[in-house]
């Protein structure tokens, strides 16, 4: 029953992921009588590192192909661009202008400066009577020192508010 023994020994080196050496060689010299020359070699070079996993049919963690030491792969996930312009006309296109204000202000928070997104917002403020809205934002807006397009301070004389 080599190719079960040296399946498992592969298993195991696969899960110690290259700790538990200590472990791992005493297991690999206990099963030596039991291995064939090529497998024992194999087995030792894996569990030093210095050569990727071969498997077999018996292996339970690879694909019986060519393996790797490693259980998981942690990618970067590419930073996801939302299209908050796009999102918010959906919005207004099904009159749902509640949620397309709050996808322009999270536009606004991503990217501050984008004077689109402050005029179409603005538009939305105006044309609901946000008052309460547009006063949280605009206070909001003039403590981070965001630079904002002329319409807000005009928009806050109309709404009765002081312009600093």
């Amino acid at each position: 029953m080599q190719q079960p023994l040296y399946a498992a020994l592969l298993d195991l080196l696969i899960v110690l992921d290259q700790k538990g050496q200590t472990l791992s060689q005493r297991l690999i010299l206990g099963c030596r009588p039991m291995l064939d020359a090529e497998q024992f070699t194999i087995l030792r070079k894996i569990s030093l590192g210095a050569q990727q996993i071969q498997s077999n049919h018996f292996s339970l963690f690879t694909k019986g192909l060519v393996g790797k030491s490693q259980l998981l792969q942690v990618k970067q996930l590419a930073q996801v661009q939302h299209d908050y312009m796009g999102l918010a006309r959906d919005f207004i296109e099904y009159s749902q202008l509640e949620e397309a204000m709050a996808v322009l202000e999270q536009g606004l928070e991503a990217s501050p400066g984008r004077q689109d997104l402050q005029a179409l917002l603005l538009e939305l403020y105006q044309s609901t009577q946000s008052r309460d809205r547009f006063q949280k934002y605009y206070d909001r807006i003039l403590k981070s020192g965001t630079p904002v397009i002329n319409q807000w301070q005009q928009l806050a004389m109309v709404f009765n508010r002081k312009v600093l």
